[in-house]
């Protein structure tokens, strides 16, 4: 039936745990190409052994040829080398199992290279009783596992490395909470993803793992409200959208919180916390936009820190709805100060300007680079101290090269290659751009244009509109390319 399969004790008696599919012994294909090439030669030598002459004729037409390209010889047969190796590398694992797909009924596994004959191994989620991750310290070489139980007595083992390669880990692991919310789940992150060391991160990712059920409440949290094992008490709506609610809470100091909690705050601190919607009954593809912005969010802000950028101070998952709990700021966005003061100041621009530079630098410096995508007068709030603050990384993206990314962002701050889903670092320098146009003029710039704040206000100076326009430069190579440019020009101003 099946190959080598391993017994684990469980009260008293044996589970079995199955490893592979198959207990076929590996071709070794060694004697297969020496034997070819003997069989070539020989039939060689024995078709061409009378013609002699004409083959040394041949060799001194292509002798020439392959002498001056003797590197595309030395090429071929390094690929040739590459191929053997790789697939020696490879062959202690051809029988190992893997995920081949996941459907309504369950989770149907198999290996490489099955025949219609092979059989596969599937499991109802019915069946499915547990999933766990460990580290199997007994190979010659440790390796980390994904653990699929049907019962006390039958289990599948997965190498994380190998058992996925077909079908996304978390993609199955989320089905497998969607239809199966009996089982029991005991996973970690693996020991190589660096957002594995921050406990908060690693908490959300493991609480959206537990398994579902119906909603407690109904509609938004209401004043007075406690979250979070009595953490956090909730005050006020501080706004809603379309993925959720922010409130403004207290932190409490309850005797259900537990010691473990590291989130740097004190009792009576406020806090705002940003609610996302996690549906307890939805299409698989609603279910993972919807976690996939929260966990977005939330690593991005997990990894970075700044005194320019809102701070993460915890994230969780209760009662189907994703809550990150971020610092309050007391003051508003610039939007909001600009329509009800007016145009602000050249100066005062080039002060948020400079700030912004800040942020921008710090996100590119990272690695990879971190490009907001959203950069508005809505996401920047300015404090009562004068400093501002930038916030709302859900769509934010590290930065790949050549990436296709999905369009997101407000149209009138939006750089010409965002629209055409790549954004760079530079996409937010055509942002910061179209916010200066905004903080001068009092109005969004024109969608995909070189705005000039002096065509709107004659009043405003060659150099700061100067600024702008090359900030919105369509052409990149006309843009600035670093914020420590636009803050070196900012520099100048009079």
């Amino acid at each position: 039936m099946t190959g080598p399969a391993k017994n684990e004790k469980k009260g008293g008696l044996r589970c079995i745990v199955v490893e592979t599919v198959s207990n076929r012994p590996e071709k070794d294909y060694k004697p297969v190409y020496f034997n070819l090439s003997l069989g070539f030669a020989l039939a060689f030598a024995i078709v061409f052994y009378k013609h002699v002459p004409a083959l040394v004729g041949l060799w001194n037409l292509v002798g020439p040829f392959l002498a001056s390209n003797w590197w595309l010889i030395a090429f071929s047969f390094g690929i040739f080398y590459a191929g053997v190796v790789i697939d020696e590398r490879n062959r202690g694992s051809r029988g190992l199992l893997r995920v081949i797909r996941t459907d309504e009924k369950g989770i149907v596994m198999g290996r490489p290279g099955m025949s219609p004959r092979d059989p596969v191994f599937f499991i109802p989620w019915k069946m499915l009783t547990a999933i766990e991750s460990g580290i199997d310290d007994s190979a010659e070489e440790p390796y980390e596992y994904i653990m699929l139980r049907m019962g006390a007595f039958l289990a599948y083992k997965l190498r994380r490395d190998i058992g996925f390669n077909w079908i996304d880990e978390q993609t199955v692991i989320t089905k497998a909470r969607q239809n199966a919310p009996h089982a029991k789940f005991s996973i970690e992150r693996r020991i190589g993803d660096p957002m594995r060391q921050d406990t908060r991160y690693t908490n959300l990712w493991l609480q959206y793992l537990a398994p579902s059920g119906t909603r407690e409440r109904r509609g938004h949290l209401q004043p007075g409200d406690v979250i979070n094992r009595g953490r956090f008490e909730i005050i006020r709506v501080l706004g809603a959208g379309g993925q959720g609610t922010a409130y403004l809470a207290k932190t409490l100091a309850g005797a259900e919180v537990s010691d473990t909690t590291a989130d740097g705050l004190n009792a009576g601190d406020t806090v705002a916390i940003k609610e996302y919607i996690l549906p307890v009954h939805a299409n698989d593809g609603l279910s993972a936009r919807m976690k996939d912005s929260l966990d977005n969010e939330a690593k991005i802000l997990s990894a970075i820190s700044h005194p320019n950028i809102v701070a993460l101070h915890d994230c969780f998952v209760e009662d189907h709805r994703g809550y990150m709990v971020l610092e309050f700021i007391d003051g508003e966005s610039l939007r909001a100060h600009i329509k009800s003061t007016g145009p602000a100041k050249e100066m005062l621009v080039a002060w948020w300007a400079v700030e912004i530079c800040s942020i921008l630098k710090y996100l590119k410096d990272l690695s990879p680079p971190i490009v907001h995508r959203d950069l508005t007068p809505d996401n920047i709030i300015w404090k009562g101290d004068r400093h501002i603050k930038l916030f709302d990384f859900t769509v934010a993206h590290q930065f790949e090269a050549m990436r296709l990314a999905t369009v997101v962002g407000k149209q009138s701050y939006m750089a010409p290659e965002q629209v055409k889903g790549y954004p760079c670092p530079q996409s937010d320098i055509y942002s910061l751009g179209a916010t200066m146009y905004f903080l001068l003029t009092g109005q969004d710039p024109e969608p995909l244009c070189v705005s000039s704040p002096r065509s709107v206000r004659p009043e405003v100076s060659e150099e700061i509109d100067l600024i702008v326009r090359k900030c919105m430069a369509f052409d990149l190579k006309k843009r600035y390319l670093d914020p420590s440019e636009i803050e070196k020009d900012l520099a100048q101003l009079k």
